[in-house]
């Protein structure tokens, strides 16, 4: 039988390091065997001016003072995980793939209420949004979503892995690095982030090395059901199921830094950007 081990989320290190207030991104929310963590998509300051990752107190708090706040991101984060754990709960005796799917495609179409009568120009104003993963975990099996570049892992006793979800940022990300070496792509101007935020979010637009270039985000949009992926994955010989969103990657990059993780799962408050953890253990 699983139970939950472990369940934390810490804020950005500089952040805390300095003391300094900075709005939440990640949200997550469980219920016994059902859960889901949700990472809000970071936008831009105030007026549009982006920063890079702040490296001194200065920085890190200009970014804090300028950010805004209430933050939207966070607000789709919660919104999704909320939704997502109370529709599982409520159709609990249908555990399948399609309940996960219907779970997850409710809670997309909750965050459209947050987006339909904003302005947006993806820039100064993106939509609020969200990437995802969440599931319920049975006695043979695990059902689970997983949008963008949050994770979910199973391991084995012996802490190897037995199934990771796919992270369709990771193609994004070689795409956008072949695009800078050439300079027709720039964070810092205006047109690069409408390109990756109104164009290739939610899209398949682009062909890149043979493939079809796109990443996923819960917008509320209805064509970001085509980037949920849906899992079935048996248990029989599994031991943990975690689920994080991307701050707690480097945890979890090899089987040595999986294992030291599982073993002391507190150390991620050490360092990293804004991170959540979840662990369940079979018991």
């Amino acid at each position: 039988m699983f139970k939950l081990k472990y369940e934390k989320r810490y804020q950005n290190q500089i952040y805390t390091k300095y003391d300094i207030t900075f709005p939440e991104e990640d949200y997550y929310y469980l219920e016994e065997n059902i859960f889901c963590v949700a990472d809000g998509v970071t936008r831009d300051l105030v007026g549009g001016e982006i920063r890079p990752y702040p490296q001194t107190k200065e920085e890190a708090q200009y970014i804090a003072q300028h950010y805004p706040s209430p933050s939207g991101a966070y607000e789709s984060s919660k919104i999704i995980a909320n939704s997502f754990v109370k529709y599982m709960k409520e159709n609990k005796e249908n555990k399948s793939e399609e309940a996960v799917k219907e779970a997850i495609r409710k809670a997309n179409k909750d965050v459209w209420e947050i987006n339909k009568n904003r302005n947006i120009d993806y820039v100064g104003e993106d939509l609020y949004c969200s990437e995802a993963v969440g599931g319920i975990i049975t006695e043979n099996y695990l059902y689970c979503f997983s949008i963008g570049d949050c994770y979910i892992k199973v391991f084995d006793e012996s802490i190897d892995e037995i199934f990771c979800t796919e992270n369709d940022h990771l193609w994004m990300e070689e795409f956008e690095e072949q695009y800078l070496k050439k300079g027709k792509y720039d964070w810092f101007d205006p047109r690069s982030r409408l390109l990756i935020r109104g164009a290739l979010r939610n899209n398949y637009l682009v062909t890149y090395n043979g493939k079809k270039v796109g990443y996923g985000a819960l917008t509320g949009e209805e064509r970001a059901i085509d980037f949920i992926k849906i899992y079935k994955i048996p248990l029989d010989n599994a031991k943990y199921v975690v689920a994080y969103s991307d701050g707690c990657m480097p945890y979890f990059e090899n089987k040595k830094e999986a294992g030291e993780t599982l073993n002391n799962p507190d150390r991620i408050k050490v360092n990293g950007s804004e991170r959540t953890l979840v662990i369940y253990e079979n018991t």
